[in-house]
């Protein structure tokens, strides 16, 4: 069994805030689920005024994002949720799509372990070492 799922032991898609979901469901509606989508972690500054970072828990979220999926007992709680309206808050074709989906994506990230000076924007014209992986659940 996974670090994660020797830890928590149940799915772990719920780990979001609950704007993700609602404009997942936008995009859902609008005909732009399957569009290729990129999203970026960065911060431009390293944080608590250091002069160093150290990138860690890559494995971690990869190991998140493999085993990323919907399960039974997540939809039946997001079925009951209600928007502002007392409507629910997920139509249920989306409820099935979130159920059925399953991640296929590609990981760039500055390797674990080595100081940076910065892990901001990246250099183009830098060599510095990159971790790269493709996950399908």
């Amino acid at each position: 069994m996974s670090t994660l799922g020797t830890v928590y032991q149940h799915s772990l898609a719920l780990l979001t805030d609950l704007y993700q979901l609602t404009m997942a469901q936008a995009y859902w509606r609008s005909g732009l689920a399957a569009r290729r989508s990129v999203f970026h972690l960065f911060f431009r500054d390293n944080p608590f005024g250091g002069g160093f970072s150290i990138a860690c828990g890559l494995a971690q979220a990869v190991e998140y994002l493999d085993s990323l999926a919907f399960n039974d007992d997540d939809c039946a709680y997001l079925a009951t949720l209600r928007g502002a309206d007392g409507e629910p808050l997920f139509a249920h074709d989306f409820l099935v799509y979130l159920n059925e989906l399953r991640l296929a994506c590609d990981i760039d990230a500055v390797a674990e372990g080595p100081m940076s000076r910065s892990c901001g924007l990246p250099d183009r014209s830098s060599k510095r070492s990159c971790w790269k992986r493709r996950c399908s659940t």
